[in-house]
């Protein structure tokens, strides 16, 4: 199997369908798979094939597709790059798998730059779109437009690797979860069972596609299923929100900060958005206060889900049909197996915080080239995810933090989540982030650090009174910070230990 021939059976079956609206220009799926063979074709006569790794550095748009399912034609293995990150971070990650092939365009020329000037990149050619007549590079448009568009996707087993994940992390050891072709088909197929996603819906593309929950629950699902994605290349809420009422979308996918931004739109009641029928939040945990006040005063629901790209990435969610239960992750998608379990790895009681497994077909592989990490990853069958939460007598489970996050404060566990949503929950505080800090008597002792509303003004005393009402003694914040912003992953995720006292 190949997941490139995914493009091919849609444009078969629908040629002149929309794949793709991005600005003012409508990519049919005919036209999508033409523009996709010849850049095969191209990247052959370079003499790469099966197993070479290929970088793609480019925000949301339609050469973004078009290199993806490219190099997944050839038998290659595509590396999207976070174009968020520091060009430090990529470095690593360039260097990390080997990759001598960078697709980009002319935006990334500084990062690009850097990246060949680094010690240890093996990148031997960049190919740049959208960029005037450079020395040392190649151009994308006239390759692709001197190339034939026949072409037919190299047969790849199950197992072959298919995509390299890098998820952005401020640790110093970068780790690239192997997703094999089997993996991401299969995730993709589930999750398209899930939602019931068609060739009727039209999907907003504003979660940025190098990260597996754009990739997959986005772009693959609704390439597979003939789905028309209005792509954003970043994401302007006063933008997206005209593009959904103009669009018509059914569809939005997106992390707990876009619903933030959009909730907070001065403009939000003037647009029509009765036409999305499925908005889905993952990435990062939904505080309480923002589905509260998004299904109460836009008269919607966030289904929120949970994934991992360990696990391709998507896992579970809140199921459509049933109870519906704020705050919860929902329930595990069809073949898709989800436990709880103690340090021991026993399966723990209903209601009771463990860590929780993942076991299912789109498991990846494996870290690539990191075999200690990958053992202490995935045991038995079951991928250990580091994220710790509880199941309910429903069976709908319920994210509480990070393992490595966990605060011990004199033998009392604290997970941040719960102190950082009774912070949130604060009409003057916009953001908080809780860590524990050293304490010689009790091991650790619990800081919060908080963003308030703009206008807004709060001592360190008010907000310790607040938590005090709200929180038993050994959970209440000791100490109280205040910063102008936090630094947050793609996902939304605030990056704790880049927290700048």
């Amino acid at each position: 199997m190949n997941l490139a021939r995914m493009l091919q059976s849609t444009a078969e079956k629908n040629p002149g369908a929309p794949a793709l609206f991005f600005g003012h220009q409508t990519v049919t799926y005919e036209e999508l798979v033409k523009q996709t063979n010849r850049l095969a074709n191209a990247l052959v006569d370079m003499g790469l094939g099966k197993g070479s790794k290929v970088a793609i550095l480019m925000r949301n748009c339609p050469e973004f597709l078009v290199s993806y399912y490219a190099i997944l034609s050839i038998g290659g293995v595509v590396v999207p790059l976070c174009y968020m990150c520091l060009a430090e971070e990529v470095e690593k990650i360039v260097c990390d798998c080997g990759t001598e092939t960078l697709i980009t365009n002319f935006e990334f020329d500084d990062m690009v730059k850097k990246l060949r000037d680094s010690s240890c990149s093996q990148i031997a050619r960049i190919i740049v779109s959208d960029c005037p007549e450079l020395e040392g590079v190649i151009n994308y448009e006239k390759i692709v437009q001197e190339s034939s568009e026949d072409f037919q996707p190299v047969e790849m087993s199950d197992d072959d690797i298919a995509v390299l994940i890098y998820s952005p992390t401020s640790a110093k050891v970068v780790r690239g979860c192997m997703l094999t072709h089997a993996n991401l088909e299969h995730n993709c197929s589930i999750w398209i069972e899930e939602i019931s996603l068609s060739s009727e819906d039209i999907v907003m593309g504003v979660l940025p596609f190098f990260a597996a929950y754009g990739q997959t629950c986005v772009m693959n699902a609704s390439v597979r299923a003939g789905s028309k994605i209005i792509l954003h290349e970043s994401f302007i809420p006063g933008e997206v929100l005209k593009s959904i009422q103009q669009e018509k979308a059914t569809i939005f996918l997106g992390v707990p900060t876009m619903y933030v931004y959009i909730l907070n739109h001065p403009l939000i009641y003037q647009y029509d958005l009765s036409s999305v029928r499925l908005w889905v939040a993952g990435g990062a945990p939904l505080s309480k206060e923002v589905i509260e006040r998004w299904n109460n005063e836009l008269g919607y629901k966030i289904y929120e889900g949970y994934g991992l790209s360990e696990a391709g990435p998507a896992v579970s969610i809140q199921p459509q049909s049933g109870v519906y239960k704020a705050g919860s992750i929902g329930k595990p998608l069809k073949g898709v197996e989800m436990k709880v379990v103690d340090e021991e790895g026993r399966e723990v009681d209903v209601g009771e915080v463990g860590e929780i497994l993942v076991r299912g077909k789109s498991v990846m592989k494996g870290y690539y080239d990191k075999e200690e990490e990958t053992q202490k990853t995935l045991k038995d069958g079951w991928l250990y995810t580091g994220d710790m939460g509880y199941v309910d007598e429903d069976g709908y489970y319920f994210l509480v933090g990070r393992k490595k996050d966990l605060i011990i404060r004199g033998g009392f566990n604290i997970h941040p989540r719960e102190v950082e949503e009774v912070l949130t929950s604060h009409p003057l505080i916009s953001e908080a982030a809780v860590v524990g800090v050293p304490n010689k008597y009790l091991g650790e002792e619990v800081q919060a650090y908080v963003k308030l509303k703009p206008g807004s003004s709060l001592t360190e005393e008010q907000i310790l009174e607040y938590c005090e009402e709200k929180l038993p003694y050994y959970k209440t914040p000791k100490f109280v910070k205040f910063v102008r912003s936090f630094t947050k992953d793609p996902s939304g995720n605030i990056v704790k230990d880049l927290i700048e006292d």
